[in-house]
């Protein structure tokens, strides 16, 4: 019978990982470099639309979701990402809205309590957009708020095909899933349970928030 004992490259390659965790836990929330954090450069507010200060997620792996509720596809990955949350409370989505409206932007937070968000009326928003050259929604870029980086822009398919190994991955820096567990994941794929589907604008405007002729008319003004 062969035998199932590690190999002392596996015991190295672990004692590493867990070595570089442990080094990144250490470092306080004090050592983030103010010039370098995106977060220093915004400002946050919960569901209700109370402010929260940028610390509280300071030693927090986060995740930037750019989206609008409006979509099918962002509201399946909003069901995917709360189902995350519940599980892994080193966690915390940051949303950035595309929606239309702000009566839209907080429709979509109300159905999210659990998220935190840009304010709509905060311009950094579209300059976050455009520098993580985000070309579609919705996007999840995963972010290291210690060593100031993006680790990973395909957070949506780390949730669909590596949601109980992606944790553990970002936080050693790495992307969380591989080309071939995206490439076999579609293949067999289910959407969690739920209903999905573009808002029309006649749709949006019949739940009370303003049409978009209107939207243009005031900023026109």
């Amino acid at each position: 019978m062969a035998s199932t004992v590690d190999s002392p490259t596996d015991s190295n390659n672990v004692a590493t990982d867990a070595s570089a965790v442990a080094e990144r836990a250490t470092k306080a929330k004090a050592t983030i470099d103010k010039h370098e954090s995106i977060l220093f450069k915004i400002k946050l507010q919960d569901a209700t639309g109370k402010h929260v200060p940028v610390y509280e997620v300071a030693n927090k792996t986060i995740g930037f979701l750019c989206a609008a509720g409006r979509y099918s596809a962002c509201q399946e990955l909003a069901t995917l990402i709360d189902g995350f949350l519940e599980t892994n409370p080193d966690f915390v989505i940051i949303y950035i809205s595309l929606d239309q409206s702000a009566e839209a932007f907080n429709r979509t937070l109300a159905a999210h309590p659990r998220w935190l968000a840009i304010p709509f009326n905060e311009p950094v928003r579209t300059d976050i957009l455009n520098e993580w050259q985000t070309k579609g929604v919705p996007c999840l870029h995963v972010y290291d708020p210690v060593e100031h980086e993006i680790v990973t822009s395909w957070g949506g398919s780390c949730l669909r095909f590596n949601a109980e190994r992606c944790m553990s991955e970002w936080k050693k820096g790495r992307e969380g899933v591989s080309y071939l567990q995206i490439v076999l994941g579609w293949w067999t794929y289910r959407a969690p349970p739920g209903v999905y589907r573009d808002m029309s604008d006649q749709e949006l405007v019949a739940s009370g928030f303003p049409s978009q002729e209107s939207a243009d008319t005031k900023k026109n003004k």
